[in-house]
């Protein structure tokens, strides 16, 4: 699945991701995903978060810069896990982190697969 939107304001919880307000209907459910964004003629590996409000927060996994009001597109791959509510602030940012981490697990399985005989 492909979407494209514009990057917008988020909430600013401390890890750079981009909030997109996405163009058109879609349907996906919430949760946790590995995704590549395509943006300014390159593809950046990402990890994509569908929230239950149907918003969807892309972390580009190697990419530095300001992407506030940029056009993205993202296309959903696979995803890692569902939704968890938190109840502090700091659980969610470690599971974000953790999230992170799946994601690079993910692309380098992926890109480099193992030759078994």
């Amino acid at each position: 699945m492909k979407l494209t939107g514009r990057v917008i304001k988020g909430a600013g919880l401390g890890i750079k991701t981009a909030n997109l307000k996405v163009n058109g209907s879609f349907v996906l459910k919430s949760g946790v995903y590995s995704a590549k964004v395509f943006f300014q003629n390159k593809e950046y590996k990402a990890l994509a978060i569908m929230g239950v409000r149907k918003d969807i927060e892309v972390y580009l996994l190697d990419f530095s810069g300001n992407l506030y009001n940029q056009i993205l597109e993202v296309e959903i791959i696979k995803k890692i896990r569902n939704l968890i509510k938190f109840d502090k602030m700091e659980n969610l940012l470690i599971q974000i982190k953790k999230d992170i981490e799946k994601a690079r697990e993910y692309f380098i399985n992926t890109d480099n697969p193992r030759i078994t005989h």
